[in-house]
């Protein structure tokens, strides 16, 4: 059979394949979702974050200030023609199924296994389609039945994980993060030299969309970019100022935004009150959930560590991998060190962005990974090590989506 024909076969078969696994995981995730949303009120099965999201839907008045209403928009268009339960399952299955479709893209293009005028490289769209979907259930590592390691007193909580299946406002930011994530990167590579005002205002929008939807991996990703550019300002003695400064300018819709979120959030007519605000504390938040952080480090991030104790080199090479990392160790500090004041303390909510860090961090050693095996690069007892690890991460994934797919709550993990 002719090469082209073979490429055209391949590139029917993976989009196939792709598209049956998209529908599959839509249809998961939705009924996920609607469960969760079904029982939200008996606080028995299904425990989620959902229901203060079902009032926000209905414009009922709830116990917390949502001012990033792109997720309760599209619930709203649903719920014109269905019920709210139904409505917020269709926009939280839509907008994260839609953060594979990206991911996909930018896997096969990171991994150069797609073209745009052939299609995809043979059968490797293929590998791209299962490593795109496995991201979407990889976790924490934990120990089977309820065994727990010295200081770790739940798998989940105080270790977290790339995909916590009850938050449907996180699950919802996924495709504009994603987008918003690998945009900047590329633009990394280049701004000092040149300026691309088209990429700059796509890069814009899509960190604005993510900041609408939910702020917080905007927080790690605006705190990276301006460290990285500030030590490029330092670096290049201020000449790179002028381009540094047309990047800039893709931010200034984001960071009004965010004003506004946090007026509406810790404003004086807020749920929060008086008693809202950052405060500073050494890991004070963290603490409540596990006794050994250090260890829950470890669990969450066993796959990406080993990755980089075989890549090392690559941080200085990979501006893709380099940033992920920087994002982590952002998003790690400031759940370390902030956290919200008032009732809201024990939420700790800049653990999503510590867990926006953590599914990065895969994304990237992945990509990593992949290309070492397509390539056939480094040894094969270090490549089966590394894939081993995934597979762990990747089992306790599925184990734990089917432990909460089973009306089990998060807390109890």
């Amino acid at each position: 059979m002719p090469k082209m024909d073979q490429n055209r076969r391949a590139n029917y078969i993976t989009c196939l394949v792709f598209a049956a696994c998209l529908i599959g995981y839509s249809v998961l995730m939705y009924r996920l979702f609607y469960l969760q949303a079904v029982h939200c009120g008996t606080r028995e099965l299904y425990f989620s974050d959902i229901k203060a999201y079902l009032e926000t839907i209905l414009g009922v008045e709830c116990d917390y200030d949502f001012p990033y209403p792109v997720f309760f928009w599209l619930g709203r268009f649903f719920l014109r023609f269905v019920n709210v339960a139904v409505a917020a399952s269709l926009a939280a299955s839509l907008l994260n199924s839609l953060g594979i479709a990206v991911l996909f893209y930018y896997m096969n293009r990171s991994m150069g296994i797609y073209d745009r005028e052939k299609g995809f490289c043979g059968y490797r769209g293929l590998f791209s389609t299962f490593l795109t979907f496995g991201m979407f259930f990889v976790s924490m590592l934990y120990l089977p039945g309820r065994i727990h390691l010295p200081g770790i007193t739940n798998s989940y909580l105080g270790v977290f994980t790339p995909n916590p299946y009850h938050n449907i406002t996180y699950m919802a930011t996924r495709p504009f993060a994603i987008l918003a994530f690998f945009l900047y990167v590329r633009i990394l590579d280049y701004y000092e030299e040149r300026t691309d005002a088209v990429e700059f205002i796509w890069f814009g929008l899509s960190l604005l969309l993510t900041t609408m939807t939910k702020p917080s991996y905007t927080l790690i990703l605006v705190s990276t970019a301006g460290l990285v550019m500030l030590y490029r300002l330092f670096r290049q003695k201020w000449k790179n100022f002028k381009r540094s400064f047309y990047l800039g300018l893709a931010f200034v819709p984001t960071f009004i935004d965010l004003l506004y979120q946090f007026g509406g959030v810790f404003g004086e007519h807020s749920q929060a009150g008086e008693m809202g605000g950052i405060g500073f504390g050494i890991g004070s938040v963290w603490k409540l959930y596990t006794n050994n952080i250090p260890l829950a480090v470890l669990l969450a991030l066993g796959f990406p560590l080993l990755v980089l104790a075989f890549h090392l080199k690559e941080i200085k090479a990979n501006t893709l991998y380099r940033f992920s990392w920087a994002q982590l160790v952002v998003s790690a500090l400031e759940l370390f060190l902030l956290y919200e004041n008032g009732r809201r303390f024990s939420d700790a909510n800049f653990s999503w962005g510590y867990m926006h860090g953590l599914f990065f961090v895969f994304v990237t050693s992945l990509i990593l990974l992949a290309e070492d095996t397509m390539e056939k690069r480094g040894k094969k007892w270090a490549l089966c090590i590394q894939w081993a690890l995934y597979g762990m991460h990747l089992a306790c994934g599925i184990g734990y989506f089917l432990y909460i797919w089973g009306g089990n709550g998060f807390h109890e993990f």
